[in-house]
């Protein structure tokens, strides 16, 4: 069975539209309606208040990501930030919690989508043998 990965990151101060936004973007660019979908965000957000607010509709179940685990898939990672590199240790955490959620074989099937207001971001992932 087919699995795609949101990942998402945000600051603090993201708004539940501000995530509702982009993770509606990247469900809308992978274009895989049929496909099971996850969520996956960095562990120490996994129970903030907007993103619990921002995906309560849309019933996509939310896996928690590690550090490591982020580290790990960064050298597959497209998009590069210097901020969040100083900040996380990877290029970009949407695109690293969207890998390494989907495994050692998945493949950005979108790359980074930000926010109107720049507080959250989100890219799709899918595993490899997977993909259509």
């Amino acid at each position: 069975m087919s699995r795609l990965v949101i990942g998402l990151g945000f600051r603090e101060a993201a708004s539940a539209q501000s995530i509702g936004e982009v993770l509606a973007s990247a469900v809308r660019q992978a274009a895989m309606p049929d496909v099971a979908t996850v969520l996956a965000v960095v562990k120490d957000k996994a129970a903030h208040p907007s993103l619990l607010a921002a995906v309560q509709a849309s019933h996509y179940p939310i896996e928690a990501v590690t550090a490591d685990m982020m580290r790990h898939a960064d050298a597959r990672i497209i998009t590069r930030s210097e901020r969040v590199i100083r900040q996380r240790g990877v290029g970009s955490v949407c695109e690293a919690t969207a890998l390494a959620a989907a495994g050692d074989r998945a493949r950005l099937v979108v790359t980074r989508v930000v926010s109107a207001d720049r507080t959250a971001t989100a890219a799709a992932a899918m595993t490899e043998d997977m993909a259509p």
